[in-house]
Protein backbone atom coordinates (compact mmCIF):
# COMPACT_ATOMS: atom_id res chain seq x y z
CA UNK A 1 0.00 0.00 0.00
CA UNK A 2 1.21 3.36 -0.90
CA UNK A 3 2.43 5.91 1.82
CA UNK A 4 1.37 8.54 2.78
CA UNK A 5 1.60 11.96 0.55
CA UNK A 6 1.37 15.47 1.30
CA UNK A 7 0.34 18.07 -1.29
CA UNK A 8 2.08 21.23 0.11
CA UNK A 9 2.50 23.25 -2.55
CA UNK A 10 -0.51 24.36 -5.23
CA UNK A 11 1.01 25.49 -8.15
CA UNK A 12 -2.64 25.05 -9.43
CA UNK A 13 -2.94 28.67 -7.45
CA UNK A 14 -0.56 30.14 -10.14
CA UNK A 15 -1.53 28.87 -13.11
CA UNK A 16 -4.17 30.52 -15.65
CA UNK A 17 -6.79 28.21 -16.06
CA UNK A 18 -9.68 27.62 -18.78
CA UNK A 19 -12.35 25.61 -19.02
CA UNK A 20 -14.05 23.92 -22.06
CA UNK A 21 -17.46 25.16 -19.92
CA UNK A 22 -19.15 27.36 -17.65
CA UNK A 23 -22.59 27.92 -16.65
CA UNK A 24 -22.59 32.18 -15.82
CA UNK A 25 -19.74 33.25 -13.60
CA UNK A 26 -19.62 29.99 -12.23
CA UNK A 27 -15.63 29.89 -13.87
CA UNK A 28 -12.89 27.95 -13.55
CA UNK A 29 -11.03 30.76 -11.54
CA UNK A 30 -13.38 30.31 -8.49
CA UNK A 31 -11.06 26.97 -8.24
CA UNK A 32 -8.19 28.94 -6.86
CA UNK A 33 -10.53 30.49 -4.14
CA UNK A 34 -10.77 28.64 -0.34
CA UNK A 35 -14.59 29.33 0.01
CA UNK A 36 -16.30 26.13 -1.01
CA UNK A 37 -19.18 27.97 -2.15
CA UNK A 38 -16.94 29.40 -5.32
CA UNK A 39 -16.95 26.87 -7.85
CA UNK A 40 -17.02 26.10 -11.15
CA UNK A 41 -20.18 24.50 -12.63
CA UNK A 42 -19.72 23.28 -16.46
CA UNK A 43 -22.46 23.01 -18.78
CA UNK A 44 -23.19 19.21 -19.34
CA UNK A 45 -21.20 16.01 -17.97
CA UNK A 46 -18.24 16.85 -19.02
CA UNK A 47 -15.84 19.43 -19.06
CA UNK A 48 -12.20 20.10 -19.72
CA UNK A 49 -10.02 22.21 -17.33
CA UNK A 50 -6.67 23.71 -18.92
CA UNK A 51 -4.03 25.09 -16.23
CA UNK A 52 -1.04 26.93 -17.78
CA UNK A 53 2.14 28.48 -16.59
CA UNK A 54 4.87 30.84 -17.65
CA UNK A 55 7.15 28.83 -16.01
CA UNK A 56 7.78 24.85 -15.29
CA UNK A 57 5.83 23.36 -12.58
CA UNK A 58 6.52 19.80 -10.62
CA UNK A 59 3.56 18.09 -10.43
CA UNK A 60 2.97 14.83 -9.29
CA UNK A 61 -1.41 14.71 -8.46
CA UNK A 62 -4.72 16.87 -9.82
CA UNK A 63 -7.39 16.86 -6.96
CA UNK A 64 -10.50 18.37 -6.97
CA UNK A 65 -11.20 18.54 -3.07
CA UNK A 66 -15.44 19.51 -2.50
CA UNK A 67 -16.94 18.26 -6.21
CA UNK A 68 -19.98 16.59 -6.95
CA UNK A 69 -18.45 13.46 -8.60
CA UNK A 70 -20.26 10.23 -8.63
CA UNK A 71 -18.02 6.57 -8.32
CA UNK A 72 -18.73 6.35 -12.10
CA UNK A 73 -17.05 9.76 -12.80
CA UNK A 74 -13.98 9.50 -14.45
CA UNK A 75 -10.45 11.97 -14.85
CA UNK A 76 -7.80 11.83 -17.32
CA UNK A 77 -4.73 14.16 -16.82
CA UNK A 78 -2.19 15.24 -19.48
CA UNK A 79 1.00 17.64 -19.08
CA UNK A 80 3.41 19.10 -21.28
CA UNK A 81 6.79 20.39 -21.47
CA UNK A 82 5.41 23.50 -23.77
CA UNK A 83 2.39 24.76 -23.75
CA UNK A 84 2.43 24.75 -27.70
CA UNK A 85 3.79 21.06 -27.77
CA UNK A 86 1.18 18.65 -29.95
CA UNK A 87 2.93 15.56 -28.05
CA UNK A 88 2.02 15.51 -24.07
CA UNK A 89 5.04 14.32 -21.47
CA UNK A 90 2.77 11.69 -20.06
CA UNK A 91 -1.10 10.80 -20.51
CA UNK A 92 -2.60 9.23 -17.38
CA UNK A 93 -5.51 7.88 -19.80
CA UNK A 94 -8.52 7.83 -18.28
CA UNK A 95 -9.26 6.59 -14.85
CA UNK A 96 -11.47 6.41 -12.26
CA UNK A 97 -12.04 10.03 -10.33
CA UNK A 98 -13.44 8.97 -6.93
CA UNK A 99 -14.72 4.95 -6.92
CA UNK A 100 -16.54 6.00 -3.58
CA UNK A 101 -19.02 9.47 -3.09
CA UNK A 102 -18.59 9.76 0.37
CA UNK A 103 -21.56 11.65 1.39
CA UNK A 104 -24.00 14.32 0.02
CA UNK A 105 -25.83 12.57 -2.71
CA UNK A 106 -29.16 13.17 -0.99
CA UNK A 107 -31.69 15.02 -2.20
CA UNK A 108 -33.07 18.02 -0.94
CA UNK A 109 -36.34 19.04 -2.48
CA UNK A 110 -36.15 17.84 -6.72
CA UNK A 111 -32.40 18.03 -7.00
CA UNK A 112 -29.61 17.21 -5.10
CA UNK A 113 -27.53 18.98 -2.69
CA UNK A 114 -24.32 19.89 -4.83
CA UNK A 115 -22.35 22.98 -3.44
CA UNK A 116 -25.02 23.15 -0.82
CA UNK A 117 -23.56 19.83 1.38
CA UNK A 118 -20.17 21.17 0.54
CA UNK A 119 -20.32 22.21 4.26
CA UNK A 120 -22.47 19.44 5.67
CA UNK A 121 -20.28 16.72 4.89
CA UNK A 122 -21.03 15.95 1.13
CA UNK A 123 -19.63 16.54 -1.56
CA UNK A 124 -16.25 14.37 -2.57
CA UNK A 125 -12.57 14.43 -3.36
CA UNK A 126 -11.56 13.65 -6.90
CA UNK A 127 -7.90 13.24 -7.48
CA UNK A 128 -5.44 11.65 -10.08
CA UNK A 129 -1.95 10.40 -9.04
CA UNK A 130 1.28 10.39 -11.28
CA UNK A 131 5.09 10.19 -11.29
CA UNK A 132 6.61 13.71 -10.34
CA UNK A 133 7.43 15.80 -13.92
CA UNK A 134 8.42 19.17 -14.78
CA UNK A 135 5.43 20.68 -17.01
CA UNK A 136 4.38 24.10 -18.47
CA UNK A 137 0.44 22.97 -19.21
CA UNK A 138 -2.12 20.60 -17.97
CA UNK A 139 -5.32 19.43 -19.20
CA UNK A 140 -7.44 17.95 -17.29
CA UNK A 141 -10.89 16.31 -18.30
CA UNK A 142 -13.21 15.21 -16.35
CA UNK A 143 -16.66 12.97 -17.69
CA UNK A 144 -19.46 12.04 -15.23
CA UNK A 145 -22.18 10.40 -17.56
CA UNK A 146 -24.35 9.08 -14.48
CA UNK A 147 -24.58 12.41 -12.11
CA UNK A 148 -28.29 13.10 -11.73
CA UNK A 149 -27.26 17.13 -11.26
CA UNK A 150 -26.84 17.50 -15.19
CA UNK A 151 -23.54 19.03 -14.90
CA UNK A 152 -20.59 18.89 -13.02
CA UNK A 153 -18.93 21.40 -9.77
CA UNK A 154 -15.97 21.82 -7.98
CA UNK A 155 -15.17 23.94 -5.92
CA UNK A 156 -11.33 24.03 -5.76
CA UNK A 157 -8.51 22.48 -7.16
CA UNK A 158 -5.51 20.94 -6.27
CA UNK A 159 -1.51 20.31 -8.52
CA UNK A 160 1.62 19.78 -7.06
CA UNK A 161 4.38 17.98 -5.75
CA UNK A 162 3.87 15.25 -3.06
CA UNK A 163 6.22 14.53 0.21
CA UNK A 164 5.89 10.72 0.84
CA UNK A 165 8.05 9.57 4.18
CA UNK A 166 10.19 6.97 3.77
CA UNK A 167 7.99 5.10 7.22
CA UNK A 168 4.73 5.29 6.68
CA UNK A 169 2.14 6.62 9.38
CA UNK A 170 2.08 4.97 12.71
CA UNK A 171 -1.11 2.50 13.47
CA UNK A 172 -3.62 4.85 14.98
CA UNK A 173 -3.64 7.38 12.34
CA UNK A 174 -7.15 8.61 11.77
CA UNK A 175 -10.29 10.37 11.43
CA UNK A 176 -12.64 12.08 12.92
CA UNK A 177 -15.90 14.15 11.81
CA UNK A 178 -16.76 16.90 13.70
CA UNK A 179 -20.56 18.28 13.72
CA UNK A 180 -20.74 21.81 15.35
CA UNK A 181 -24.32 21.83 15.15
CA UNK A 182 -26.05 22.54 18.85
CA UNK A 183 -28.82 20.02 20.00
CA UNK A 184 -30.91 21.80 23.23
CA UNK A 185 -34.45 21.02 24.16
CA UNK A 186 -37.50 23.37 24.29
CA UNK A 187 -39.93 24.17 27.42
CA UNK A 188 -42.06 21.34 26.63
CA UNK A 189 -39.03 18.95 26.34
CA UNK A 190 -38.85 18.35 23.10
CA UNK A 191 -35.33 18.34 21.79
CA UNK A 192 -33.79 20.59 18.62
CA UNK A 193 -30.93 21.29 16.39
CA UNK A 194 -29.40 24.08 15.40
CA UNK A 195 -27.38 22.87 12.58
CA UNK A 196 -23.88 23.62 11.95
CA UNK A 197 -21.38 22.78 9.52
CA UNK A 198 -19.24 19.72 9.33
CA UNK A 199 -15.48 19.24 8.54
CA UNK A 200 -12.84 15.78 9.35
CA UNK A 201 -9.96 16.46 11.26
CA UNK A 202 -7.11 13.86 10.07
CA UNK A 203 -4.69 12.97 13.02
CA UNK A 204 -0.98 11.41 12.30
CA UNK A 205 1.38 10.12 13.92
CA UNK A 206 4.70 9.45 12.21
CA UNK A 207 7.51 7.94 14.78
CA UNK A 208 10.35 6.73 12.59
CA UNK A 209 11.15 9.24 10.37
CA UNK A 210 14.54 9.40 9.07
CA UNK A 211 17.31 12.56 9.07
CA UNK A 212 15.95 13.56 5.30
CA UNK A 213 11.88 12.84 6.47
CA UNK A 214 12.29 15.13 9.37
CA UNK A 215 13.86 18.02 7.26
CA UNK A 216 11.60 17.50 4.34
CA UNK A 217 8.63 17.79 6.99
CA UNK A 218 9.95 20.26 8.93
CA UNK A 219 10.39 22.58 5.53
CA UNK A 220 6.58 21.75 5.29
CA UNK A 221 5.43 22.66 8.78
CA UNK A 222 7.60 26.34 8.63
CA UNK A 223 6.65 27.13 5.49
CA UNK A 224 2.51 26.26 5.82
CA UNK A 225 2.59 27.06 9.45
CA UNK A 226 -1.12 27.16 10.47
CA UNK A 227 -1.90 29.38 7.06
CA UNK A 228 -1.30 27.91 3.99
CA UNK A 229 -3.76 24.96 3.14
CA UNK A 230 -2.56 20.95 2.18
CA UNK A 231 -3.62 18.25 0.89
CA UNK A 232 -2.96 15.24 2.47
CA UNK A 233 -4.02 11.47 1.45
CA UNK A 234 -3.14 8.72 4.40
CA UNK A 235 -3.91 5.74 1.36
CA UNK A 236 -3.27 7.31 -2.35
CA UNK A 237 -4.16 4.94 -4.93
CA UNK A 238 -6.06 2.38 -2.40
CA UNK A 239 -7.70 0.04 -3.96
CA UNK A 240 -10.35 0.16 -1.27
CA UNK A 241 -11.91 3.54 -2.69
CA UNK A 242 -14.22 4.24 0.70
CA UNK A 243 -10.80 4.14 2.19
CA UNK A 244 -9.08 6.09 0.71
CA UNK A 245 -12.07 9.07 0.40
CA UNK A 246 -12.35 9.27 3.97
CA UNK A 247 -8.83 9.54 4.95
CA UNK A 248 -8.13 12.01 2.17
CA UNK A 249 -8.11 15.90 3.79
CA UNK A 250 -7.69 19.76 2.43
CA UNK A 251 -7.18 21.31 4.87
CA UNK A 252 -4.88 22.99 7.24
CA UNK A 253 -2.45 22.43 10.08
CA UNK A 254 -4.60 22.38 13.48
CA UNK A 255 -1.89 22.99 16.29
CA UNK A 256 1.80 23.46 16.11
CA UNK A 257 3.71 20.32 17.17
CA UNK A 258 7.34 19.37 18.41
CA UNK A 259 9.41 16.95 16.09
CA UNK A 260 11.63 15.21 18.98
CA UNK A 261 13.78 12.44 18.74
CA UNK A 262 12.95 9.70 20.47
CA UNK A 263 16.34 7.39 19.73
CA UNK A 264 19.65 8.11 17.57
CA UNK A 265 18.89 9.67 14.05
CA UNK A 266 14.88 8.60 14.60
CA UNK A 267 12.20 11.29 14.49
CA UNK A 268 8.79 11.67 15.56
CA UNK A 269 6.00 13.78 15.51
CA UNK A 270 2.42 14.46 15.52
CA UNK A 271 -0.03 16.29 12.76
CA UNK A 272 -3.43 17.47 12.72
CA UNK A 273 -5.01 18.45 9.72
CA UNK A 274 -8.42 20.14 10.46
CA UNK A 275 -10.47 20.04 6.87
CA UNK A 276 -11.31 23.72 5.23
Amino acid sequence: MSSLRIIYDNAADRAVLTASSQTGDLGPANLQLEDKFYLLRSIGLAVTITATWPSPEIVGCVALPFCNLTPTATIRVRGYVEPGDAVPDFDTGTVPACEYARLGMWDWGALPLGVNAFSYGGGTYARCWFPMVSIKKLIIELADPDNPAGYIEAARLVAGPYWSPEQNASYGAGVTSFDSSTQYRTGAGGQMVERGAMYRKLSLALEHMTPLDRAELWRIVRGNGLTLPLLVSLYPDSDDGELEQAHQVYGRIASNSAITTPYYQAYATNIEIEEI
